[in-house]
């Protein structure tokens, strides 16, 4: 009995083994002719010369990447922030990059509220657009112990972050399933949003309901669009602070990265490192929370006191 237990034993840690070589073998070749290989579609051709593109969170980082591409592959632009005098000035980057553009701004504090009266003046402003790419970009966060924010801020990171992409998506739906060319719907979720990330407050977890929102949507109107789930590491955007170096990467690369797997690939991940971080976050919090202790909150907490101190240091007497 107890040598045909063993013998079970050595066979199922054999099966295990051969799995994990094999999957780890596929995932390796998948992220080199995905970011070495694979060549991105023609997007004007596979959703309409002379269509728009509507992007949230237009003024900076990603958002900004986003629509100076666009205008480089003659799509007309919806630029959408809280800010009209930066929205201005991202119309006049666009239109330095492409003079022969149409741009439309639509000015909105997505954090404000989540009330349908609020969305439906958004929608009434591009109800005549043909509108055939959706970028649900707009983000806010910030590295802050939880209980030091306020519940309105708190609010606001939801609604930005998770309502914001529901009610707008919801109001274009029909407009984008009901077009003779495909549409296309891309959301900038995070690799964060596999684990609790320290100070972070809900932001990882709105992120999380973003990467679930865009399998709801790839599975139910994949045939009419293309909905891809960009989930970056370190971005160089206002919101990491324009952090240099490491595994981070301009926005530029990642905007690059999201139209090459756009209409190929549902989840995104820009780079192999991105990848990497991804799943060794995911691996950690979920089998082994010591390590992950170590490795990702223990390093955010030295960060965050480290912020703390530089910003509360009372100059040397002398």
């Amino acid at each position: 009995m107890l040598c045909a237990i063993y013998d079970f034993n050595i066979y199922l840690a054999w099966v295990i083994g051969i799995y994990t070589f094999v999957h780890s073998v596929c995932m390796i070749t998948k992220l080199v002719i995905r970011n070495y290989f694979r060549k991105p579609l023609n997007i004007q051709e596979r959703y309409g010369k002379g269509t728009w593109a509507m992007v949230t969170g237009a003024t900076g980082g990603i958002g900004e990447a986003y629509c100076l591409e666009f205008a480089k592959q003659n799509f007309n632009i919806v630029l959408s922030g809280r800010s009209l005098e930066k929205l201005q000035d991202m119309e006049e980057k666009v239109k330095k990059i492409n003079g022969k553009v149409k741009t439309k701004i639509v000015t909105a504090d997505l954090g404000e509220t989540v009330d349908v009266d609020f969305y439906k003046k958004i929608y009434e402003q591009v109800k005549d657009l043909d509108i055939s790419i959706l970028v649900n970009n707009a983000a806010w966060g910030e590295v802050a112990p939880f209980d030091e924010k306020s519940l309105d801020f708190h609010l606001g990171n939801a609604r930005t972050n998770a309502g914001a992409p529901t009610m707008i998506t919801h109001s274009l739906i029909d407009k984008l399933t009901s077009r003779n060319k495909k549409s296309a719907i891309i959301n900038v979720s995070a690799a964060g949003q596999n684990a609790p990330v320290p100070y972070a407050g809900v932001y990882p977890a709105t992120k999380r309901y973003l990467t679930i929102f865009s399998y709801f949507l790839h599975d139910n109107f994949g045939d009419k669009i293309d909905v891809q789930n960009l989930t970056p590491g370190y971005v160089s955007t206002k919101i990491v602070g324009h952090r240099k170096g490491g595994d981070t990467i301009s926005p530029e690369v990642c905007i690059k990265s999201s139209l090459r797997d756009l209409g190929q690939e549902f989840n995104c991940l820009p780079v192999i490192a991105h990848s990497i971080y991804a799943q060794v976050f995911h691996t950690l919090y979920r089998y082994c929370k010591p390590l992950y202790k170590v490795v990702v909150v223990d390093e955010v907490e030295m960060t965050h006191l480290r912020k703390f101190y530089n910003t509360h240091k009372e100059p040397l007497s002398h």
